[in-house]
């Protein structure tokens, strides 16, 4: 009877589990944080050399998928969770979301070679499973502004730069797909594209590398302005007195426009060839227009950071929780080293492109110029958006789980520490070419990585 009396509470428990709302929401960000920290650990087995100068090569471009096709569904989680979205109550986009992880992320591991294979095929099928996702996202997310009385438009702008920011994300897929294409079977196999190529001029390898380019830039701008919008709302930007307010709005519109731009540009150089002008031209020096773009976007950030910090209107909603400050701090610590790290560097080596060469030789700083192209995707622009997907999903966690050492609070002050250390690492690597303060802090994120695992495991309260 004992035994009998055991195993129905047993049952009970995995019944009442099964029936929590948004049980398998939680524990797809568990799982796609958990991938990440295990696509970080492994990556040495698989010939992923992340901290050699210049661009990624191939392989490396795909293992940089494993770890942010997980982090782009981590995104569509958070867009669920902040937003309440009616999908919570449902299994299928939990698992669906988690069979996307898997599939881009072993997909991506292994596709080391330019042909087709069975690891292309999985990473295809799990990019495109996260796409699906992306429309599912967005139609819900119009279903709601449109057919609820207008009350999705009190979000205002956070709202429309959160689905302008996930349509950029599903233009942008097609473009990869379409490099991908190209490079396993030739861009002669593409229905088509020689004679649009013969009327627009271009080569095959114009044509590819112009895809490639356009892809991988607009999806980051996109995915880094999908989380501005989404921390925004987390953080109740609305609630904020008048003029803070007013403050948090205005960055949010610089972002969304940089965004519509930004997709311009990129759409436009990967169909037409077009070649956005250089502006601020002398001698070989100059920044081009899509670099402005970004440069404006990440002001956006740096402006709605500013809003971030005013104080509560006196009738408004409660004043910000420890945690909500303490993912604030993190989040702004990150949006402040990325523009270090990202813009103010790459627009001095941009107006003194002499001294660097775009990263050739003969150029007195050419290594310098191949130091900062690897050391702005590594910190920049995977760590952190990575970094604030985790942030934002530790914040929505309510509890801690497992120990004071796994405490939320205990992340969140371990990130900005590691932040500020990596932003020391990249200027120290730049300048005087000595990286291993920059690969300290870049192996020291790994288990900030997973003490926030651990903080997110969903199976205890």
């Amino acid at each position: 009877m004992k035994e009998m009396r055991i195993l129905i509470v047993e049952d009970d428990k995995k019944t009442a589990l099964s029936n929590q709302p948004g049980i398998l929401l939680d524990f797809a960000v568990f799982f796609a944080v958990s991938w990440i920290v295990i696509a970080l650990v492994s990556s040495p087995f698989f010939n992923v050399h992340w901290f050699v100068p210049g661009d990624f090569t191939y392989p490396e471009a795909n293992y940089y998928h494993a770890i942010m096709i997980p982090a782009l569904i981590l995104f569509y989680i958070l867009t669920i969770k902040v937003l309440h979205l009616d999908l919570t109550k449902g299994n299928a986009f939990a698992v669906a979301a988690m069979l996307s992880v898997l599939f881009a992320g072993v997909g991506s591991v292994f596709n080391a070679s330019k042909e087709i294979s069975v690891s292309t095929i999985a990473q295809v099928i799990g990019m495109s499973m996260a796409e699906l996702l992306g429309l599912v996202l967005v139609a819900c997310m119009i279903k709601r502004y449109f057919g609820e009385h207008g009350r999705e438009k009190e979000r205002g702008v956070g709202f429309l730069l959160l689905l302008v920011s996930l349509s950029a994300i599903l233009v942008a897929g097609p473009l990869g797909h379409l490099a991908g294409w190209s490079i396993d079977i030739g861009t002669s196999s593409i229905p088509g594209l020689n004679t649009w190529l013969g009327a627009t001029k271009m080569s095959p390898q114009d044509f590819r590398e112009g895809l490639v380019t356009s892809h991988s830039h607009l999806v980051m701008a996109a995915l880094m302005s999908g989380l501005a919008a989404v921390a925004a709302t987390y953080l109740h930007y609305q609630s904020r007195d008048a003029l803070w307010s007013h403050i948090s709005e205005t960055g949010l519109w610089i972002v969304l426009v940089s965004l519509l731009a930004a997709t311009g540009v990129y759409v436009s150089t990967a169909i037409t060839g077009w070649e956005p002008p250089v502006l601020f031209a002398s001698g070989q020096s100059g920044i081009p227009l899509d670099d402005v773009i970004l440069t404006l976007q990440e002001i956006g950030f740096l402006v709605l950071a500013a809003g971030l910090f005013g104080p509560q209107r006196r009738h408004g909603p409660e004043p910000l929780s420890a945690m909500e400050k303490g993912v604030r701090n993190s989040i702004v610590t990150a949006w402040v080293t990325g523009f270090i790290g990202a813009v103010v560097l790459g627009v001095y080596i941009e107006m003194h492109e002499g001294l660097y060469g775009a990263g050739e030789a003969p150029a007195a700083r050419a290594l310098n110029d191949n130091i900062f192209i690897r050391a702005h995707m590594l910190f920049p622009f995977l760590i952190l958006p990575v970094l604030i997907a985790i942030t934002l999903a530790v914040g929505c966690r309510k509890k801690a789980v497992v120990s004071l050492l796994f405490r939320p609070g205990i992340f969140i002050w371990l990130s900005v520490v590691v932040m500020l250390l990596g932003l020391t690492g990249e200027i120290l690597w730049f300048t005087t070419r000595q990286g291993i303060v920059f690969v300290s802090s870049m192996v020291l994120m790994i288990p900030v990585f997973m003490v926030a695992a651990a903080v997110l495991w969903p199976l205890k309260k």
